[in-house]
């Protein structure tokens, strides 16, 4: 079981945010990733397809024999993490909640901000894990159609996405929230971006970094972290091979794992 795979799926590239954090803590384990470039952007589809697309990729991992499967996406979280728990039976674990645990830790004012998908901000997934918890605490929600094709494409640090960061974030500047979840994955990519125009006194909620500690703890609880040997790593993507492999390189610094072209009817 140790040497069993880890798998990650998101509608892209945004999801090795999260495998950059679990390569820090678990630097031996063996990674399978699934980016859906072909059909992105999840956050204009609908609960139904993203359901059908998420089961779609997790079986597809499950051929890779993954001993966990870690929804990577805020999206594809919201839409469909109760049904994929409920139909496989290995661990699987969605991004929203250990963000909101940590935001809820973090706030001093009990104003905290949410930027994320249009689905994800319209699905009212962060202000509804929140309220169960907290019920005190205000949220204040903003999508931001534009960041996840500005991550896709390697701008990372432009001054185009700093302008439309302006835009996005002013809502929530002005709403005087101290604590801000990045609620899509693309966004940890945005972090220095975002934090010069958010300020120093606001804590910016990372649900990569929030994921990959209770990934951690899963895998631990279990005696099923693999501690020996080099990591394998293979990622796949319905989109360009080409495209996916030069932005994954500026994301993951110069990684050389090659991206595996997979057709959408491998899928059905």
């Amino acid at each position: 079981m140790k040497e069993q795979p880890v798998g990650f799926l998101d509608s892209g590239l945004g999801g090795l945010s999260v495998v950059k954090e679990v390569k820090k803590l678990l630097p031996r384990e063996n990674i399978e990733y699934f980016a859906d470039n072909l059909r992105q952007p999840y956050g204009e589809k609908s609960q139904p397809e993203l359901v059908k697309y998420t089961l779609q990729i997790v079986n597809f991992l499950l051929k890779k024999k993954i001993k966990v499967c870690v929804i990577a996406c805020n999206t594809a979280t919201a839409a469909s993490l109760t049904q994929a728990k409920n139909i496989f039976n290995i661990p699987i674990m969605g991004v929203i909640q250990p963000a909101v645990q940590d935001a809820i830790k973090n706030t001093s004012n009990n104003r905290v901000g949410v930027i994320a998908t249009e689905f994800t901000t319209k699905n009212r997934a962060y202000p509804e894990e929140i309220k169960k918890i907290a019920p005190h605490i205000e949220v204040f929600t903003n999508f931001c159609p534009e960041f996840v094709p500005l991550v896709e494409s390697g701008k990372l640090t432009d001054p185009e996405t700093y302008t439309i960061a302006q835009i996005y974030l002013k809502p929530l500047k002005d709403a005087q929230i101290d604590t801000l979840i990045l609620g899509c994955s693309h966004y940890s990519f945005l972090k220095k971006v975002i934090s010069k125009i958010m300020g120093p006194e606001v804590i910016l909620i990372d649900p990569a970094i929030s994921t990959s500690l209770i990934l951690k703890e899963i895998l631990s609880q279990k005696e099923n972290i693999k501690e020996e040997g080099k990591s394998e790593e293979n990622y796949y993507t319905t989109g360009s091979p080409e495209k996916v492999e030069r932005t994954a390189k500026i994301i993951l610094n110069n990684n050389n794992s090659k991206i595996k072209k997979v057709k959408l009817k491998e899928l059905e």
